[in-house]
């Protein structure tokens, strides 16, 4: 089970890995400028995950149907400030 909420989306990431030096587009949009982490995970034969550390101020896309992960512990605090997660079978959360 996992234990963040996941959607589906391309991601391109390119460049030095640096600030300033790294472009990481998801659905052809750049966002690297919204993100304060990026983790990649790449194990066997299993899909990528990227999991993606946004400053959602900074974030103005219009992506039809990107690939959103929300970790646990943010979900459960966005849960506390008033937000429902949506109820589509694929939001996740093992409480870590």
């Amino acid at each position: 089970m996992s234990k963040h909420g996941t959607q589906h989306g391309a991601l391109h990431i390119s460049g030095t890995g640096l600030p300033g030096g790294t472009t990481v587009q998801l659905d052809g949009k750049d966002i690297a400028a919204a993100l304060t982490g990026l983790t990649l995970r790449i194990c066997g034969e299993a899909r990528p995950t990227a999991v993606l550390d946004v400053v959602l101020h900074d974030l103005a896309t219009d992506v039809a149907e990107p690939r959103i992960v929300v970790p646990a512990k943010t979900e459960a605090l966005l849960v506390q400030l008033g937000w429902t997660p949506p109820v589509d079978g694929e939001q996740q959360g093992d409480g870590s």
